[in-house]
């Protein structure tokens, strides 16, 4: 599957590309760090799924769901928090999960490993 990463803290950028080069096989195809830059990418070469800050700079999130899924890839968005009442709020505008910053990273890898089955199992 073929990720763009898109954060606006280069440390988070980072860190989510060293645990996702490590411990899956993902492709990942960009980086971005606000809205604009993203959606750009997003057209131009469109992934299967964009991991997405809650708070990239340039739209807000709901604006940025709406127009990343007119573009087709899925939106994971993540944040800081964990409130379950944001989360909701999230996927109901539109996000295809909702992982908290918070969350150890293996959690993160397996919200990944159900989407990567879905791709698989679509292709088959």
């Amino acid at each position: 599957m073929r990720v763009i990463l898109a954060d606006h803290h280069p440390q988070s950028l980072w860190a989510l590309k060293l645990t996702l080069t490590e411990k899956t096989t993902l492709e990942i195809i960009g980086e971005v760090m606000d809205a604009e830059a993203l959606l750009v990418l997003v057209s131009k070469d469109p992934p299967d799924l964009v991991l997405v800050d809650w708070e990239l700079p340039g739209k807000s999130i709901e604006d940025l769901i709406s127009a990343l899924h007119a573009c087709k890839p899925k939106p994971i968005v993540l944040g800081m928090g964990s409130n379950p009442e944001y989360g909701r709020k999230l996927l109901k505008a539109g996000a295809d999960a909702f992982v908290s910053k918070s969350d150890p990273p293996d959690w993160l890898l397996e919200v990944l490993q159900k989407f990567e089955s879905r791709t698989s199992e679509i292709k088959v």
